[in-house]
C-alpha cells in the first residue's frame, strides 16, 4: 500500500506548478504618505471634497459626481475623474468620516482606463504637531488576472499606474495646502 501511495504522489508532482499558479492575480499592497506643513483641517477640506479633486491634484482635469443606484439597488455616489494624460478613473464613494478624517472609495475598473483592478484606497489625514500627514493605503490587483498577463496589464503596470497617479497627486496636494490660498 505504501508503494502504491508513493507512486500516486510521484505521479502528481508534475501537476503542482500548474495548480500553484492557477489562482490568478495576487493582491498587492499600496501605501503612500506625505507630510504637509499646514493645519489638518485645511488639508482635510481639500481631500474630503469628492467632487473637486482637480482643486489639488495637478494631474486631474475635471471631476464629475453623480448620484445613482449601485449594483445592490442602494443610493451611491460615483465620480468620473478625467486625467491630463487622457486616462479616466470611475470611482464609487464608500464613506467619508469627518471625525476620523478618512475617505474610502472603490476604483471601478470596468469603466476606467488605468491598468489595475480591485483597488479600495483609504485616504487618512492626521494632525502631527504643526504638520499634517496624509496617507493612502489599499490593496489592488493587476488588470489582467490570468496566469500569464499581457505586459501592459501585469503587476508592474498596475503598480506604475498607481505610482504615476498618487506620487504627483500627493506632491501637488502638499503644494496647494502649503500655499496661502
Amino acid at each position: 500500500m505504501k508503494k502504491f501511495l508513493g507512486m500516486i504522489a510521484v505521479s502528481l508532482l508534475p501537476l503542482i506548478p500548474l495548480t500553484a499558479g492557477a489562482h490568478g492575480a495576487a493582491a498587492l499592497r499600496f501605501e503612500k504618505s506625505v507630510t504637509i506643513k499646514a493645519p489638518a483641517a485645511k488639508v482635510w477640506a481639500l481631500v474630503k471634497d469628492f467632487g473637486n479633486e482637480q482643486a489639488w491634484h495637478a494631474g486631474v482635469v475635471s471631476t464629475t459626481v453623480e448620484q445613482k443606484k449601485d449594483e445592490n439597488g442602494d443610493d451611491a455616489t460615483y465620480r468620473t475623474v478625467k486625467l491630463k494624460n487622457g486616462g479616466v478613473m470611475y470611482e464609487k464613494l464608500r464613506f467619508i468620516d469627518d471625525a476620523g478624517m478618512r475617505v474610502k472609495y472603490e476604483y471601478v475598473y470596468e469603466k476606467s482606463t488605468l491598468q489595475f483592478s480591485n483597488f479600495y484606497p483609504m485616504i487618512t489625514v492626521t494632525a502631527n504637531g504643526n504638520d499634517t500627514v496624509v496617507s493612502v493605503k489599499g490593496s489592488y490587483t493587476r488588470a489582467d488576472s490570468s496566469n500569464i498577463p499581457k505586459p501592459e496589464q501585469n503587476d508592474d503596470a498596475a503598480t506604475k499606474a498607481l505610482d504615476d497617479f498618487f506620487d504627483p497627486g500627493l506632491e501637488s496636494l502638499k503644494k496647494v495646502a502649503e500655499s496661502g490660498k
